[in-house]
């Protein structure tokens, strides 16, 4: 790889970035539009066990973005067994599976990400299933940035289900 292709790569992944950080909030926005218009409308208000599991799948979707973007290349594998530890199915499978590659790359760039959750909201739910926006505020420093931390903010869809009574990652997509 050229070094022009090196310096090219972070550049694409920052444009990505932003490009998904703004149709998260847009579609927020809608999401929170049209929930107004049908809470005018004579919508029912949640049960305390629907509460509750609202409650859970934001808690669970907001440990696995917590875990994912909180990496740091002294200790790549405790950050990734946190996220494995929130995951199952495809999502997990396609994790491990990248995991060593991920690994690599974090050390050989000494990568340090640090991130919380800024704002999550339960998009869609039902007894076994559900799908949270979740919104991170970050920062990241590594080797290409040298001494200077740079803003990384993640808008993400994660899809859970529950398993054995516990509510897992089993998709997760990075949106706009």
């Amino acid at each position: 790889m050229t070094t022009s292709s090196r310096r090219l790569v972070p550049v694409l992944f920052v444009v990505a970035l932003v490009l998904a950080c703004a149709c998260v909030v847009g579609g927020v926005l809608v999401v929170r539009e049209a929930r107004d218009r049908a809470g005018g409308s004579g919508a029912q208000t949640p049960t305390a066990a629907e509460q509750d599991r609202y409650g859970e799948v934001k808690l669970a979707a907001e440990a696995t973005a917590t875990a994912l973007v909180n990496i740091d290349y002294r200790d790549p594998q405790k950050s990734f067994d946190a996220v494995a530890a929130t995951a199952t199915g495809t999502f997990l499978d396609q994790y491990q599976a990248s995991a060593d590659s991920l690994v690599k790359l974090v050390t050989s760039f000494k990568s340090v990400l640090t991130g919380t959750v800024a704002v999550s909201a339960v998009d869609d739910i039902d007894a076994d299933s559900a799908s949270v926006l979740v919104a991170t505020d970050g920062k990241v420093s590594n080797a290409q940035t040298g001494e200077t931390t740079q803003v990384r903010n993640f808008r993400l869809l994660v899809k859970l289900v529950r398993q054995d009574g516990v509510w897992l990652a089993n998709d997760l997509q990075f949106v706009g």
